[in-house]
């Protein structure tokens, strides 16, 4: 019962992650267009979205409200759910690299200043190192997060069958 309700929060806080990260993809789907090595990345955070989406319908309608699913709908979560497993690793993975290794994060900074022609040196350099660290824990926070709900959904999809129904 708890691990329901866990995860019936964590399908409710990850909405706004995906709207957030859906509209993003909407606008990097043009600049991908042009620059065909960025299809890659954006196809992650896109499965990433409709995972997050397909599994809260499946929280709503089969765990909240105990109606049956579409089988298909159990075939969606689990396709998108192992790309976005591999994206929230990988949001994990470079949260601790970057906290591991601040060298790296230094040479970003200090690209993203000499890129700030308009804006004032002591505010870029008071600004960037906060707002790059508050992206980061932003992106730990969603990988988490994700990470535990497609644990939590995969055993779902194990042990609740009885949800699914054969068209």
């Amino acid at each position: 019962m708890l691990v329901t309700n866990i995860y019936k929060v964590i399908s409710f806080i990850l909405l706004p992650f995906a709207l957030f990260f859906g509209l993003m993809s909407l606008v990097s789907l043009f600049v991908a267009i042009g620059n065909p090595s960025m299809l890659l990345p954006l196809a992650l955070v896109i499965c990433s979205v409709i995972y997050i989406i397909t599994s809260f319908i499946f929280v709503y309608n089969g765990i909240i409200k105990a109606s049956k699913c579409n089988a298909s709908l159990k075939d969606w979560i689990k396709v998108n759910g192992y790309v976005a497993l591999f994206f929230g690793t990988m949001c994990i993975i470079q949260f601790i690299t970057l906290k591991m290794q601040p060298q790296m994060m230094q040479t970003f900074i200090n690209q993203s200043m000499s890129m700030q022609k308009n804006m004032p040196k002591d505010t870029v350099t008071l600004m960037m190192p906060k707002l790059i660290d508050g992206v980061l824990y932003f992106i730990l926070t969603f990988g988490v997060l994700l990470v535990t709900h497609i644990s939590i959904t995969f055993a779902f999809l194990r042990t609740k069958e009885d949800i699914f129904h054969q068209d």
